[in-house]
């Protein structure tokens, strides 16, 4: 969990917020959404970074572990 959120830190939350309310953020709020693991992966794919596949792997983990927590 904290190599993915470390990578969304770093090269995500620019963009994206992971509150579970809109925040205003330019590219949302992604807790919001409630996406799988699988269709985050696909999402980070047509996003305009380059992420190794280990680095997809773990963001996607980390955004929807934080997702799908309770307090969200």
């Amino acid at each position: 969990m904290r190599r993915g959120r470390t990578v969304f830190a770093a090269v995500c939350a620019g963009c994206h917020t992971l509150t579970g309310h809109d925040s205003r953020a330019p590219g949302g709020d992604l807790a919001m959404a409630k996406l799988s693991t699988r269709a985050i992966v696909s999402f980070v794919h047509l996003m305009p970074v380059h992420l190794t596949g280990a680095n997809v792997s773990a963001v996607a983990a980390y955004v929807h572990a934080t997702a799908v927590r309770p307090d969200h």
